[in-house]
This record gives structure tokens, C-alpha cells and sequence, in this order.
């Protein structure tokens, strides 16, 4: 029994203890309902700015991440078009040398050059139409791409103009076998041949560009990615076991505040009852 006088200052105690219980309770549950051990400010300030820096950079990497998938893309795009290119140039070299063929009648000579100009056209039809993402692929202007998460982090990508105008030998241009290939086929083949080394280093240094700097990138923000979020996990997520044990002790410790606190409203209610007897006997 609280001494006699006591009872007001004792239920005042037990109330603040049922607030403490309740404020225990309320942060274990939102822990678990959210499963974030900082859900506010005042959870862990230090922990929040932490948290707050590492969604930063996890943003950044991410964003650097889906750049270099999409230059990615942009090689992909530019090797296929080249890899046609180099299609038709083998068909080219292929007809001039049946061109070269002495025995061939007027009329197979002809059909031949038609052949030779169809291809060039269809070649110069490649560099004019392939586009990524409404952007012309093969206009000969070099590229500055993202390869890291700071927009500092550039390389230069270079992809060659795809026009038979620009591709050939130190004996001419590829344009310019339209209507004569075959008056010359020995320059001809040259000319295709020229073109053919130019096509072949292109793809080859797209090939280089990806696996130097894309797959090299993509890797290392992949491996960033996952340590980034694992340091994020370890700061922001919560221990479900651990809380799991803490809610339950919360839920006892407030029942056992909340008990306690109505016996000791009981017990002042009783001491009140009994001094109110003694003022009316006294009386």
C-alpha cells in the first residue's frame, strides 16, 4: 500500500511510466510495420544523414548504370549496320571479279554494273537510315558518353561517316564505281578493298569501346550497386528477430504499467474512502 499522501504523486509516476511504455511500443511497431529501424530524424540523426548520402550515390550509380546499357545499345546498333556495310562490300569485290572475266557477254557486263551500283546505293541507303533513338548513327561526328556516375566521366566514342562518298582507297572513292566499275575492275577491287579495311577498323574499335569502357563500367557499377545497398541495408533495415523480442517486451512492460497503474489508482481511491471514515468519526 502507497504511504497515506502518496497516492497522487504514485499515480503520476505510474502515468508517465504507461507513456514511456507506449512510446517503446510505437517505435518497435513502426519498425516492424516499415521494417526500417529509421523511420525519423530523431531514430538515429547520424544514421539518417549516412542513409540519406549512400541513396545518393546509389541513384548516381544507377542512373551511370542504365547510360552505359544504353551506349551499349548504340554500339549494338552501329556494329549491325557496319556488319551489312561489309556485307555489301564483299558482294562488290565478289562482281568485279566476274566482271574481270574476258569471256562475258556485253549484256553480262551490263547487268553486272547494275548490280554494282544497287549496292552502293543500298550502302549509302544504310548510312542514311540507321538511326537510335531518332539520332543518325553514321554521320561521322565523334560522341562524348557517360562511363562513370559524375558527368565528368567521359569517353570519346567515334563512329566513321557511312556514305560511299567517304569510303574507298588512295585510288578513289566507292561512289565512284556508279556506271564504270567494270571498265576497271583491278582499281575497283582496290577501292572495295579500301573501303572494306575502313568498315572492318570501325567495327573493330566499337568492339574495343565495349568491352574497354562498357563492360568494364557496367561491372564495376554493378559491384558498387550491391556493396552500396548492402551498407544501406546494414544502417537502415530492421533486425526482425531482434525487434520481433522488443515488441513483445514493450507489449508486457506496458500491461505490467497499466496494471500497476490501476492498483495504484485502487489504493488512493481506498485511502481516500478510509480518511473520509476518519474525518466523519473524528467529526
Amino acid at each position: 500500500m502507497l504511504p497515506i499522501g502518496a497516492g497522487g504523486s504514485g499515480i503520476n509516476r505510474q502515468t508517465q511510466q504507461i507513456q514511456k511504455a507506449f512510446n517503446r511500443l510505437s517505435e518497435t511497431s513502426s519498425k516492424l510495420a516499415t521494417l526500417k529501424k529509421i523511420n525519423r530524424g530523431s531514430d538515429s540523426p547520424a544514421g539518417m544523414i549516412a542513409s540519406e548520402e549512400l541513396k545518393r550515390e546509389l541513384t548516381a550509380t544507377d542512373a551511370a548504370s542504365r547510360s552505359a546499357e544504353r551506349n551499349r545499345s548504340f554500339v549494338h546498333v552501329a556494329d549491325s549496320g557496319l556488319a551489312q556495310a561489309g556485307d555489301l562490300l564483299n558482294e562488290l569485290e565478289g562482281n568485279l571479279v566476274t566482271a574481270a572475266n574476258e569471256a562475258l557477254s556485253p549484256a553480262e557486263r551490263d547487268a553486272i554494273q547494275i548490280e554494282i551500283d544497287a549496292a552502293v546505293d543500298a550502302l549509302d541507303r544504310i548510312g542514311v537510315s540507321t538511326h537510335f533513338a531518332s539520332e543518325r548513327v553514321f554521320d561521322g561526328q565523334s560522341r562524348e558518353v557517360l562511363v562513370g556516375p559524375n558527368p565528368s566521366d567521359q569517353a570519346t566514342l567515334n563512329v566513321p561517316e557511312l556514305r560511299s562518298g567517304a569510303l574507298g582507297s588512295d585510288q578513289g572513292a566507292l561512289a565512284d564505281l556508279r556506271g564504270s566499275a567494270i571498265d576497271d575492275a583491278e582499281t575497283a577491287v582496290n577501292i572495295v578493298q579500301g573501303a572494306r579495311s575502313q568498315v572492318l577498323n570501325a567495327r573493330a574499335e566499337l568492339g574495343a569501346f565495349e568491352r574497354n569502357s562498357i563492360d568494364a563500367t557496367s561491372k564495376l557499377f554493378d559491384d558498387a550497386a550491391v556493396n552500396l545497398n548492402a551498407t544501406l541495408s546494414a544502417i537502415t533495415d530492421t533486425d526482425v528477430a531482434l525487434d520481433s523480442s522488443n515488441l513483445v517486451r514493450s507489449m508486457i512492460l506496458t500491461d505490467t504499467a497499466v496494471a500497476t497503474a490501476r492498483l495504484a489508482a485502487g489504493t488512493y481511491k481506498a485511502q481516500a474512502s478510509l480518511l473520509d471514515e476518519l474525518f466523519h468519526v473524528a467529526g
